[in-house]
């Protein structure tokens, strides 16, 4: 992914300023591989179409590059924000194959990421409580108690309060497919809702299984679907 763009502040065009990093990271560039002849065409196509007219760098803000399809995938449609300091600009990328540009373009709006599930990997969670042993075997009735406090207590979160009671987390095969860990004290409250139905030795077992299972990527971890939209003016 490039570092910066080309803007020309009359037509508020843009162009990738062919630097030294590569197309598909943040390795870099070797010369004729991620910079075609025709990646350098296009820039300079758009120096002759813009040469009288004001241009600055726009630098591209990393951490707000998203997309629907994984990282890895070099022909898709992205967008992201960048900034020349003052203003910040969204920026849709598009590449339709490896022979073709990337192009980029200026549109209006803003982008929102917003969640639009969020699952308990209760498949998963069941045969990994199922595959425990040795001293810390668990009942498949002790797992069911389990899985309803797990259950019940990520019901309690309010939707809009996710965001600030998640500890950690990993991105999945795309941006928009998300791994989240609880923070502790949601784990707290979920013993709290087993003591209830569960002997003391039963509940260690159980604060022993969260230990070891409750990182991102993990079977405690959330699935957290995400949606990517653009807000214009006229929709908000």
């Amino acid at each position: 992914m490039v570092e910066k763009l080309i803007r020309c502040t009359q037509c508020n065009q843009v162009t990738a300023y062919y630097g030294g990093f590569g197309d598909f990271g943040g390795s870099p560039s070797l010369p004729g591989i991620e910079w075609s002849a025709e990646d350098i065409y296009n820039k300079e196509a758009f120096f002759r179409s813009h040469g009288d007219h004001a241009t600055e760098e726009i630098f591209v803000a990393p951490e707000s590059i998203i997309s629907d399809k994984p990282s890895y995938e070099p022909n898709k449609v992205s967008y992201f924000e960048a900034s020349n300091g003052r203003e910040r600009f969204l920026i849709k990328r598009t590449k339709k194959s490896l022979g073709q540009p990337a192009f980029y373009e200026i549109i209006p709006g803003t982008l929102r990421v917003s969640n639009v599930s969020i699952q308990v990997q209760e498949n998963d969670l069941r045969k990994q409580l199922f595959k425990q042993n040795g001293s810390f075997t668990i009942k498949k009735e002790m797992a069911q108690k389990f899985i309803e406090a797990f259950q019940e207590e990520l019901e309690s979160i309010p939707p809009e309060k996710l965001q600030e009671e998640i500890d950690l987390t990993e991105e999945g095969e795309t941006p928009l497919l998300v791994y989240a860990s609880l923070k502790q004290d949601h784990w707290q409250k979920v013993l709290q809702r087993c003591q209830k139905n569960l002997h003391q030795n039963d509940l260690q077992k159980i604060r022993h299984f969260i230990h070891e299972n409750k990182n991102p990527g993990d079977v405690l971890s959330l699935v957290i679907q995400r949606e990517l939209s653009i807000l214009t003016p006229e929709s908000k």
